[in-house]
This record gives C-alpha cells, structure tokens and sequence, in this order.
C-alpha cells in the first residue's frame, strides 16, 4: 500500500515539474511576415526566435518540434544557433535563429508552427 501510494505522490510530483516548466516557457517569433529572411546564396529561411518566458531553453534542435505547410521538420533539416553570439542556452531576452532548409519553403504562402515545451507560436509568411 506503501509503495502504491509513493508512486502516485511521485508521478503527481513530477506532473507537477513539467506544467510548471512549460507555464514559464514562452516565446515570440520576431522575424517579419512581410518580408521572411531567405538566404540569397542557399536560399533557406531564418526565422528570429526571441525567449520571453522565465524558463531558460537549449538552443539545439531537440528543444524545438516544428511544422512547415503540415509536414513534420525532422531535426537534420533545420540548424538553431543564437543570434547574436555563440551562447548554447538562450536565456529571457535572447534571440535565437533558426534555419530551415530551402527543400521545404514553398513558392507563395507558407505557414511554419513552433514549438518549445508545448508553447507554440505560428509564422505565417510568403515566399
């Protein structure tokens, strides 16, 4: 009875660590809709990332789930970096780029969703 009891006191304890990790996770897309940065030479896109929320978030590409024009993007087909410098976790404030491979872009309206620790934010631009 013991034993059941911990495992519940746990599992609520641990549910508990991830709604709060994902209530101080937030985050805005600051690249213009108007006018997408696309590489001139590689033609891929960057999308400006900027972290508003309290929770400090890795900046490589396991820590983002992302869908462009309703196709999953697997984690070899984008690179994330920080924009301003050579950080590799971007804390409140920091931006954070992320390049998609120019295979997924479409010719006209695109729409990419992100995600990091389930706050989603959408990006709606064209090419």
């Amino acid at each position: 009875m013991t034993t059941g009891v911990e495992r519940v006191s746990n599992a609520v304890e641990d549910g508990s660590l991830d709604v709060s990790q994902q209530v101080r996770t937030d985050i805005d897309i600051v690249s213009d809709p108007a006018n997408p940065t696309i590489d001139g030479t590689t033609g891929n896109l960057t999308v400006h990332v900027r972290n508003t929320g309290s929770q400090a978030i890795f900046i490589r590409p396991d820590s983002v789930d992302m869908v462009l024009n309703g196709q999953f993007v697997p984690n070899s087909d984008f690179t994330i970096t920080d924009a301003n410098g050579a950080k590799t976790v971007a804390r409140t404030g920091d931006v954070m780029a992320i390049e998609i491979d120019n295979s997924l872009v479409q010719t006209g309206d695109n729409r990419l969703y992100l995600t990091i620790n389930s706050d989603e934010e959408v990006y709606e631009f064209r090419n």
